[in-house]
């Protein structure tokens, strides 16, 4: 264990005491995918659809025909109280899915930490290992639903670790290899807290681009921002802040233009509080999507707002990040992650500062002011990211944490402590990266050396394979990654895009 950390570390001039890995970009990290090669035939066992029927808590289960060769696909439902807390606790049904691949091989949670996609694809730490998924979806995301929630005491950080290692232990039987947990962005977070709670459910954790707003009135988003990418991208850094104050400084055109299109799409924007606070507040967030979505690669596209009209300015900022994001409808899809952010996880600040002297509304877009009126104002619990930090610093084992070198949600990560290489916890960097980084983005040797580490984690010995830069012992299979690859390539956008 500690010759793979130390084969990690070797491929960076930075240790693992601090946890922080920055490799350079690798030329076979942009290397074209392999050819296709047909997995082995999945192991047949005719009881398993009645062995998930069997299961206590589950209400419902469907086997989806034509799933992808080698493969089993379950939609399933399955029963959770309300409230752990509550001894008379009534229960609502919550989305489950199994992609089944082998009873011999190791199994990966997926705590998705949104909704759940309904059709079957496989996260780069299931192609890693060739493993089972079991994705789970998140409480109050529709329609894993109560019917009559309270969200205060129903929708917090250890009720969803509850719900993840309700299904977990009620799953375990069904697999005797070792469970590895995973998850993206929020479900990275999801993925953490769960670990914290319950750290001998999996055998490990690999949470990817999962900020971690320890306090959240101390705030490194902005000083990053303004920094981001050093001298280098201090030309794109300006181009993006001129666009901004082009539209703050036309805003009546802008405004207008926003008037019309949300007559158009049907949206409202009673969450932010006006049209005109939903304008601002999708100027504002504008730079920040770019560095979370695009990065370094797009800034040569980055045009120069004194040159364009106010119809391509429109364009352009709408290209970055869809003009109706933070409308009523789009917010409403995701608002499950706003409530937590106001109440527990925190959020970041905006970044203003450049554009202080055009704003008439500072302060609008963060997490408690895009809240439907019935949820205002939301109490915030500074004591549990605070309690999450500290267990990571010092407790957590056998956990890796990928973010990107450029993405803004890395301002303020999760770092694994002083000991961190004694508990096998590690931060990998992947260089200029964005909220899509992968490990199969970083440098050869550091990327190698972790694929390595994770099978280990899942039990697997002796295997080396590589299926190009993703890696992992299992052939591509476009049915199961291409998926997951469009998605982590558009820097892991959720929902439907207004």
């Amino acid at each position: 264990m500690f010759g793979l950390l130390r084969a990690l570390a070797g491929a960076t001039a930075v240790t693992l005491g601090l946890a922080v890995l920055v490799a350079p970009p690798s030329a076979s990290s942009a290397s074209p995918q392999p050819a296709v090669v047909a997995p082995a035939p999945v192991q047949k066992r005719a009881s398993l659809l009645d062995e998930i029927r069997a299961i206590p808590i589950v209400t419902h289960v469907t086997e989806v025909k034509n799933a992808p060769r080698g493969t089993r696909f379950f939609r399933i439902k399955v029963s959770v109280p309300v409230d752990y807390a509550d001894p008379q606790y009534p229960t609502f049904e919550l989305r489950v899915n199994l992609l089944h691949r082998g009873f011999d091989r190791p199994t990966v949670v997926e705590t998705s930490g949104y909704r759940l996609w309904d059709d079957p694809y496989r996260s780069e730490v299931t192609r890693i290992v060739d493993g089972n998924q079991l994705d789970i979806e998140h409480r109050f995301f529709s329609p894993s639903l109560p019917k009559h929630p309270d969200w205060g005491t129903q929708l917090t950080i250890r009720q969803v670790a509850d719900d993840d290692h309700r299904v977990v232990s009620a799953f375990r039987h069904l697999y005797d290899g070792n469970w590895l947990s995973t998850g993206d962005s929020k479900g990275g977070m999801a993925a953490t807290y769960f670990r914290r709670f319950y750290p001998t459910d999996v055998n490990a954790t690999i949470a990817y681009v999962a900020p971690n707003d320890v306090v959240d009135d101390v705030d490194a988003y902005p000083t990053f921002l303004a920094e981001i990418g050093g001298k280098d991208l201090a030309d794109c850094r300006s181009r993006l802040v001129a666009l901004q104050r082009r539209m703050l400084t036309d805003r009546g055109w802008f405004r207008g233009r926003l008037s019309r299109f949300s007559a158009e799409k049907s949206l409202t924007w009673d969450y932010v509080g006006s049209l005109d606070r939903g304008f601002e507040a999708s100027v504002v967030d504008m730079y920040f999507a770019y560095w979370q979505y695009w990065g370094e690669r797009a800034c040569k596209d980055v045009p120069i707002a004194k040159r364009m009209s106010n119809a391509q300015v429109w364009r352009y900022a709408g290209s970055v990040e869809a003009w109706g994001n933070l409308a009523d409808q789009r917010r409403y899809y995701s608002l499950p992650y706003h409530f937590q952010a106001a109440t527990q996880i925190g959020g970041p600040q905006p970044y203003e500062r450049p554009l202080r002297d055009l704003l008439r509304y500072p302060g609008a877009d963060t997490p408690a002011n895009i809240l439907p009126p019935w949820m205002k104002p939301a109490a915030f619990d500074p004591d549990a990211m605070v309690d999450i930090d500290a267990w990571v610093r010092t407790d957590a084992r056998r956990m890796m944490f990928i973010d990107g070198q450029d993405d803004p949600w890395s301002a303020e990560p999760f770092r694994c402590g002083a000991d961190a290489q004694e508990r096998s916890c590690v931060r990998l960097v992947v260089p200029h990266g964005t909220h899509g980084a992968v490990i199969g983005e970083l440098r050869t040797a550091q990327r190698d050396a972790a694929e390595r580490l994770i099978r280990r984690w899942a039990g697997l010995r002796g295997v080396s394979a590589r299926g190009g830069a993703w890696g992992g012992s299992a052939a591509w299979d476009p049915r199961l990654d291409d998926r997951y690859r469009t998605w982590v390539a558009n820097g892991r956008r959720r929902g439907s895009i207004l």
